[in-house]
């Protein structure tokens, strides 16, 4: 059937290559190249006060069908936007500017009680109450904090009565780093450090607050560059992570080696730059949290500068949407599932 040549070269490359201590680095090989897609953000133009700066969006969460943007500063308000606006800016092919609606946030004046107070970092909701983490900068020490609140579901309002937020020790000692954000499992909270290196932890724990306000550790696994905010648990006890890097902070990250690249490989853009975009999947499993194993969603790098990618929540099962806080300006995106 086949030339005398190419039944040869056939031979030849059945023996090779289907030997299994050859086959293996092959199907490594080609999934990597099938992971290391990377995924385009899609805009989602946002008009009003919210492109301000100023503002710092610092995390995302839904409250029912509102996506909360909450603001860094203490102004007194948080964003919402409907889910339903968010899908006809999404799947329309000339999205028109949104402007989220301001919902007042009622709180103690933190610039007062907190010495050295910085603003709020993250919010989780969980029924009709939520939780935010508070950081400061305090006689050359970071300092991060926890408050509780509760919503109204007919007014949005929401409100922190406690005066006084529960202070959390530092894991460690990184100037502008504390807990970026929080994860709701039940009845405990968990809130995740940003810096969780090799070289810079020697156990990459993470504190868990219960609901008598005790606090004690959960293991977690060490990951190069920074966790700026997390999704909520699924069904099987999932949930993404944002792992950014700006290449300008490689001198506090002190990073190791990439074993995330190192397993599923690269997209072009991040081959050819320093900085670090992407979503990086966890499980809680036996008491710890631990990869889930899937690879991880790269988001593709502008040739200008990196993005500061500072709030995560999935949009069902269509995606995920991703927040800034103000650099390269107040960007909200979606991210598709790959």
């Amino acid at each position: 059937m086949f030339p005398n040549g190419n039944f040869h070269f056939l031979n030849i490359f059945a023996y090779y290559f289907m030997k299994p201590t050859h086959l293996f680095p092959i199907i490594i090989f080609v999934i990597s190249l099938i992971s290391s897609q990377e995924m385009k953000h899609r805009n989602i133009p946002l008009s009003g006060l919210i492109t301000n700066p100023k503002q710092e969006i610092s995390g995302l969460d839904w409250y029912g069908d509102d996506l909360v943007l909450l603001p860094e500063n203490l102004g007194g308000y948080l964003f919402m936007i409907s889910k339903d606006e968010l899908y006809s800016s999404i799947q329309s092919k000339k999205p028109k500017p949104i402007e989220p609606r301001q919902t007042p946030f009622i709180t103690p004046d933190y610039s007062k009680l907190i010495p050295g107070f910085e603003g709020f970092e993250s919010i989780a909701f969980f029924d009709d109450q939520f939780v935010v983490t508070l950081e400061a900068k305090h006689e050359g020490d970071m300092h991060g904090y926890i408050a509780w609140g509760v919503i109204d579901p007919k007014t949005r309002v929401a409100k922190i009565a406690d005066q006084e937020p529960l202070e959390i020790p530092m894991p460690v000692q990184i100037n502008n780093m504390t807990f970026e954000s929080v994860l709701v499992d039940g009845k405990n909270i968990i809130l995740f450090y940003e810096a969780n290196g090799i070289n810079i932890r020697d156990s990459a724990w993470q504190p868990v607050v219960s609901e008598n306000r005790t606090v004690s550790k959960i293991d977690h696994p060490h990951l190069e560059y920074r966790i700026t905010d997390v999704s909520r648990l699924d069904a099987e006890n999932r949930f993404w992570a944002i792992n950014y890097l700006w290449p300008g902070d490689k001198k506090r990250l002190k990073p190791a080696k990439d074993t995330i690249s190192e397993r599923y490989g690269e997209g072009k853009s991040h081959q050819k730059s320093e900085a670090v975009e992407r979503l990086i999947e966890f499980k809680l499993f036996d008491g710890s949290i631990k990869f889930s194993g899937h690879e991880p969603i790269e988001i593709e790098l502008e040739e200008d500068g990196s993005r500061n990618w500072e709030g995560l929540v999935r949009l069902d099962k269509k995606g995920f949407l991703i927040a800034t806080d103000k650099f390269p300006g107040s960007l909200l995106g979606f991210v598709p599932n790959n």
